[in-house]
């Protein structure tokens, strides 16, 4: 906050409540601010400086990143979740970047496969598919990020393989699960950028 008194009574308030180690008010112009060791940024601005400060975040907090803004949310980021608690709240996460191409591989029955993967990204909302060997397309299903956090479902050969994974900058990995029942597998999976 740019106000003393307001950063002042702010950290007073997390003291009396035990939570000083947790918090941190300061008084500083937010874009001149260094976020990136924040894990919880709330926000209570009018929209055209939310909007405004959008860039820096997105730039600066690790995926995951939760923000809340109280009443004026992001004109073009669909939050992660809206409360009403007498005043409108949103939750974002702040995803991580995925758009583009990758080259995955995964641990089958079979051995090993190869995927060239090409994903689409609005903030946390993707989508996409995948060609084996410059095979046919094969869609992303039920395809899903939460901060660093992917999931998705490929249907190859009449199968479903289920993904899931973080994002780790210029790669991904995880665990890959196919099967029915108590003929379930989990093997491993990994994708790097194009």
């Amino acid at each position: 906050d740019i106000d003393p008194k307001l950063v002042a009574e702010a950290n007073e308030n997390a003291r009396n409540a035990g939570v000083s180690d947790r918090v941190r008010f300061e008084q500083k112009e937010v874009f001149e601010t260094d976020m990136s060791e924040a894990t919880v940024v709330t926000l209570y601005l009018l929209t055209g400086l939310v909007n405004r400060l959008k860039p820096k975040l997105l730039k600066e907090l690790k995926p995951g990143t939760r923000i809340v803004a109280h009443d004026f949310g992001f004109s073009d980021w669909t939050p992660d979740r809206s409360v009403n608690i007498s005043k409108n709240y949103h939750l974002y996460v702040v995803p991580a970047a995925v758009d583009g191409g990758w080259r995955l591989h995964a641990q089958t029955a079979e051995g090993e496969t190869a995927y060239e993967v090409d994903i689409t990204q609005d903030h946390q909302k993707i989508r996409g598919g995948a060609r084996e060997g410059g095979a046919g397309f094969l869609p992303l299903f039920e395809a899903h990020l939460h901060g660093d956090r992917i999931r998705f479902v490929l249907v190859d050969n009449g199968e479903a393989h289920h993904y899931e994974g973080r994002v780790l900058g210029s790669y991904m990995e995880g665990s890959v699960r196919h099967g029915i029942g108590r003929h379930t597998v989990t093997r491993t999976w990994r994708a790097e950028r194009r």
